[in-house]
């Protein structure tokens, strides 16, 4: 009933008002989009800023492991030729003796 109640006005709107509807509507969607990809553009350069300053982090961090590695290396080898100095082992037997004896 509802439906036949509504019959007595035009199915379709003029073609003038419509066309005036549809202008208002773009610029509003227009806004409303434009606001919308503002947001999803500031959120992305925000995002992409917290991964660089994470990447860097992570990289600071890794440098710092290889310094740790490396000083270790190095430690391990004077001690290792203090060693074989004070036992009087060739530091080549010595090597190839702890080479040997690592896992694979």
């Amino acid at each position: 009933d509802s439906m036949l109640s509504g019959a007595s006005a035009p199915a379709f709107p003029s073609p003038t008002s419509s066309s005036e509807h549809k202008a208002k509507m773009k610029r509003g969607s227009r806004k409303n989009q434009n606001e919308k990809y503002r947001l999803k553009y500031l959120r992305l350069r925000k995002a992409a800023r917290a991964m660089i300053f994470e990447n860097a982090a992570l990289c600071d961090e890794v440098a710092h492991l290889e310094e740790k590695f490396l000083r270790a290396k190095e430690e391990r080898r004077s001690s290792q030729t203090e060693c074989c100095s004070t036992m009087s082992v060739p530091s080549t037997q010595w090597a190839s003796a702890a080479h040997e004896s690592l896992p694979a």
